[in-house]
């Protein structure tokens, strides 16, 4: 039977288009050190299959047989696909299993082949931006194919990786861990929070740094990228700049150096006594379709030593971000090493800049090296820092949709509560700190697992839980499993969620502090500093100023009950902040200040009025523990309606979960033409 022309000419494409990518795949280009010198370009991108991931395999077989070989599976694996989403009888579920069983064979036979499909996809779906997809497929599309190989489709993990992959396929898997988790020890009769001391220090905290080499003062501030305020080539939005770049930044875009050195001299001016100060990850950029490895290596080590160069003797303790690896997001957990592409040139490197800084000793270091970049520390006699890679309980780490069926594939739990059991043997109190609290945005057996560990461990040991992750000024009351209701009896501990440099996402930079109890680590007060760059960046531009950094407010002071103060030397216990959350219901003013201050005063931040549907879940967020908690507190707020408009009315939550489906781009993408303006690499 002879092809149609149509169809001819569809193989011929793809022909081209796969021919591309393995001849771009079968190159290695080894990039040079990227400088993030103050307005000097580093650009093009380059990226390489890593030369430390030795399990990554490449083709580099150039004859035309292989290739007329791969085409084939390629194409025929494209039209299967394309069939599948084009079936009348299946429903969104059984598509997305059935593509990830066609996934996972074409992984098995053809892993190599996997980055170029999936690019090739980009192009004919709408999943995103173009060119952030089909950069994204590049870099993610290795370890894809190792997931794939690896995942139990037809069990848990298929369900996993549809309900998270593809939100709304599937419903979630709500997993829970075995009951009662087991503890060394039971829990002290006398497990109480020690007396206050009187005294006071200060720590510091601040977050999600993003610095953008490429930010460029001038470019479009306004964007349809991820990120704007860059020189994106031929991928440029077309037409006039319609909103140029202040040199400050911008509420599109991520960190400009001239930010980051104004926050780290506001970091001097406001805390220069601290007695130590945290860091809670995100060091990198938020384009993750064109970093390579070694970009993310370099920021890193950069970023550091301008801590170490502005912090100078003050001992910064840090934590990996999510986007402070390559890919974003992914972290292999360190149980099957023989199985995956390793991030152990990752570990080994932070682990190797926070020695050589003399944030961690050698014993810390060569522990974070073993252990996914996690180590504990002393800061001061009577407190244990324990840090912890939450990339490892993460929904976008889609190593995490592996071994769904086990409570602790990582490991990271059982270190936790190994940890905890010997702090709470030595009486001695515990700092956490993470990117981001297992608490949404995770696995619901991981949100679960961290509120039995921190309620098992509350308030004896555990003195204060600290994170970054969101851009803003957050934090989530914890309470007991056990408890039927949240009260200020059942709050057992406090997620305090720093605010970040980065003014990303429409919120305004800021740093934080803490007065903290020198000798029971509790935390007395919480103090944030902000530069409102949403509406002054321009004018200081124009007027040749340096930002003005302001204290914004003090929490103890904000959110203290007028009819019951704290006494003077109190700390801002669980209960105390749960007294807040419950006064916001009834207290317009309160909750209007919790907004105001959760974006840093940002002049744009997205409207969240009291008496509307977004008070009630802005209460959920607040105080749900894990992730079922959240989900059930919005469960409850689709049968029984909220609040609607400015102060009334009652209308039930649409549904979160729509049907998935997919939507042709209508674009064809020259792939030649994108490396050479991109730097893209297969």
């Amino acid at each position: 039977m002879t092809s149609s022309p149509r169809r001819w000419r569809s193989s011929l494409t793809i022909y081209v288009l796969l021919a591309s990518a393995l001849l771009l795949a079968s190159t290695t280009i080894t990039p040079s050190a990227p400088s993030i010198a103050y307005a000097a370009p580093f650009f093009p991108y380059s990226s390489s299959v890593s030369q430390n991931n030795t399990k990554r395999q490449t083709t580099t077989d150039l004859d035309p047989a292989h290739y007329r070989t791969q085409l084939y599976k390629s194409d025929k694996v494209i039209e299967e696909f394309e069939d599948l989403l084009n079936s009348p009888t299946l429903d969104s579920c059984q598509m997305c299993r059935r593509g990830m069983k066609m996934a996972q064979e074409f992984s098995l036979e053809a892993p190599e082949l996997v980055p170029g499909v999936l690019r090739i996809l980009c192009t004919r779906y709408s999943f995103m931006r173009l060119d952030s997809c089909a950069g994204l497929m590049v870099r993610l599309g290795p370890e894809l194919a190792e997931i794939f190989s690896q995942m139990d489709v037809d069990g848990s993990d298929g369900y996993y990786a549809c309900a998270y992959g593809f939100p709304g396929s599937c419903p979630v898997p709500k997993h829970q861990p075995a009951n009662p988790t087991i503890f060394p020890k039971p829990k002290p009769a006398n497990a109480v929070q020690p007396p206050p001391s009187g005294q006071s220090m200060q720590v510091l905290h601040f977050s999600d740094w993003h610095l953008d080499p490429l930010y460029r003062p001038g470019k479009e501030a306004q964007c349809s990228h991820n990120i704007c305020c860059r020189d994106y080539g031929s991928w440029n939005d077309p037409g006039p700049v319609k909103k140029p770049a202040s040199k400050w930044g911008e509420p599109k875009c991520d960190t400009p150096i001239a930010l980051g050195l104004s926050a780290l001299e506001a970091i001097q001016r406001f805390v220069p006594n601290a007695t130590f100060g945290l860091f809670t990850g995100d060091i990198v950029s938020h384009d993750y379709w064109l970093i390579t490895e070694k970009y993310v290596a370099d920021l890193e080590t950069r970023s550091y030593e301008l801590f170490k160069q502005y912090l100078q003797e003050m001992r910064l303790y840090v934590v990996l971000g999510n986007h402070d690896s390559y890919p974003s997001d992914q972290a292999p957990a360190r149980h099957k090493p023989e199985q995956y592409s390793t991030h152990q040139w990752l570990y080994d490197h932070v682990a190797t800049v926070w020695e050589k800084n003399e944030w961690i000793t050698s014993i810390e270091a060569d522990y974070a090296r073993s252990h996914n970049a996690m180590f504990m520390t002393k800061p001061m006699p009577g407190l244990k820092l324990i840090t912890l890679n939450t990339d490892l309980f993460y929904v976008r780490n889609y190593y995490n949709m592996l071994d769904t069926d086990q409570d602790d594939p990582s490991g990271l739990f059982h270190d936790l509560i190994l940890e905890l059991q010997d702090s709470e043997d030595r009486q001695e109190r515990v700092w956490i700190m993470g990117h981001m609290a297992p608490v949404t945005l995770t696995l619901p057996r991981s949100s679960i697992l961290f509120q039995r560990v921190v309620a098992r461990y509350s308030p004896h040991v555990i003195a204060g839980i600290f994170t970054g992750h969101y851009h803003q000024d957050k934090l989530i009351v914890m309470h007991d499993p056990d408890a039927e209701e949240h009260t200020q009896a059942s709050a057992v501990n406090v997620v305090f969620q720093g605010p970040s440099i980065t003014p990303l996402d429409k919120a305004n930079p800021a740093i934080r502090w803490y007065d903290v109890d020198p000798k029971t680590f509790s935390i007395l007060d919480s103090h944030t500093v902000t530069a409102d760059i949403i509406t002054q960046a321009d004018y200081w531009e124009s007027h040749d100023l340096e930002p003005e950094w302001i204290l914004e407010y003090s929490a103890r002071s904000t959110y203290s009950d007028p009819l019951n103060p704290l006494p003077a030397g109190e700390p801002l216990s669980p209960a105390f902040w749960q007294s807040a959350v419950e006064r916001m219901k009834d207290d317009e003013e309160l909750f209007g200040k919790y907004i105001q201050y959760q974006s840093k005063s940002s002049a744009v931040a997205k409207e969240c009025l009291w008496g509307t549907i977004c008070e009630a879940e802005t209460r959920c967020e607040l105080q749900a523990s894990t992730v079922l908690e959240h989900d059930d507190c919005e469960a409850m707020l689709e049968v029984e309606g909220a609040g609607v408009g400015r102060k009334g009315g009652r209308k039930p939550k649409p549904s979160r979960w729509k049907r998935f489906g997919v939507t042709r781009s209508g674009r064809t993408l020259n792939v030649n033409e994108y490396n050479r303006e991109r730097g893209i690499v297969a």
